[in-house]
């Protein structure tokens, strides 16, 4: 507890630096506080004075960290077009600092120069913070990932977070390549291993190994899988995320949980996964096979220590 709680405090301040334009991140101290009172410029208000708002407001951030640290700052960016610069000020309390920065460098420049001084936003009633958090927080369809969970199901893995499904999807991508190439030409495989990072494309051999035996329908329907995908595209890691989308849309099988996932990802992303999910949900015969073989593909990356299962 007194690690997170570390944790949850140096979120905070590295919110409060990337407010002033720098990427410090350091733990809540007399530098930092002398930092945040000369950087804050405000007249009138003593050194004590900015230093016991923030302090008071630290533990009610810390502790309750906005369920939009799940959600890809894209889609945050969107959703505060039509905010006051007031309001995204306060919504940036609750965001972690990779958020902030993404925001901050991509919100239009007369909204930055208009966003509330440091202690203004730290200022504002309890109550109101809440109300305004809540009501943010509203326009986002997320399954948290901040509670202790175990993941047992398939749907379960809503709850993962953004980086995690990204190395899920991209490994359910190897393995998809892999099924596919089962059984053919080696000099077709070869072609794609050549255009393959080193550590990816000895990856993709050792898995070429390991399907041997699959079901022969999941081989077959591998090979339809990679003619839906951009095949000709130079970035792999690309590649292998499409690979992993469309794989992964054929074992889901109803569209709630891509509701829960869209905007865990980047909206590019998010627009080709829909795509793959508008031709494939409930109508793939494999779903239930394919929902086993993504379980057992996460078992392995969270027993290797590449997926945190919170």
């Amino acid at each position: 507890m007194e690690m997170e709680s570390a944790k949850n405090r140096q979120d905070i301040v590295a919110i409060l630096m990337a407010s002033f334009g720098t990427k410090t991140t350091a733990q809540f101290g007399p530098k930092v506080e002398e930092k945040v009172y000369i950087n804050s410029n405000h007249d009138g208000i003593s050194k004590d004075e900015c230093v016991r708002i923030i302090r008071e407001n630290i533990s009610i951030s810390g502790d309750e960290l906005s369920n939009l640290a799940d959600i890809h700052p894209a889609w945050i960016v969107k959703a505060l077009e039509n905010e006051s610069p007031k309001i995204i000020g306060i919504i940036l309390r609750w965001l972690p600092s990779r958020h902030v920065r993404y925001i901050l460098e991509h919100l239009p420049k007369r909204v930055k120069m208009s966003l509330p001084k440091l202690v203004e936003s730290f200022a504002v009633p309890t109550q109101i913070l809440k109300l305004i958090r809540e009501g943010f927080e509203k326009k986002f369809a997320i399954q948290s990932s901040s509670d202790r969970f175990e993941i047992r199901a398939f749907d379960d893995l809503a709850r993962l977070r953004s980086e995690d499904l990204d190395v899920l999807f991209k490994d359910i991508g190897i393995q998809e390549l892999a099924m596919a190439f089962q059984n053919l030409d080696e000099s077709g495989v070869k072609v794609l291993l050549n255009r393959m990072p080193i550590r990816s494309a000895r990856s993709l051999q050792q898995r070429i190994r390991d399907v041997e035996g699959k079901d022969t329908a999941l081989l077959k329907d591998a090979r339809f899988t990679i003619l839906e995908v951009a095949f000709d595209q130079e970035d792999i890691d690309k590649l292998l995320l499409e690979t992993g989308l469309a794989a992964f849309s054929k074992a889901m099988k109803g569209p709630d949980l891509f509701t829960l996932l869209q905007m865990k990802l980047d909206p590019t992303i998010s627009y080709i996964f829909k795509r793959f999910v508008e031709a494939h949900v409930g109508v793939n015969k494999l779903a239930e096979k394919r929902q086993a073989l993504i379980m057992e593909r996460f078992s392995i990356l969270s027993k290797a220590g590449l997926i945190s299962e919170i």
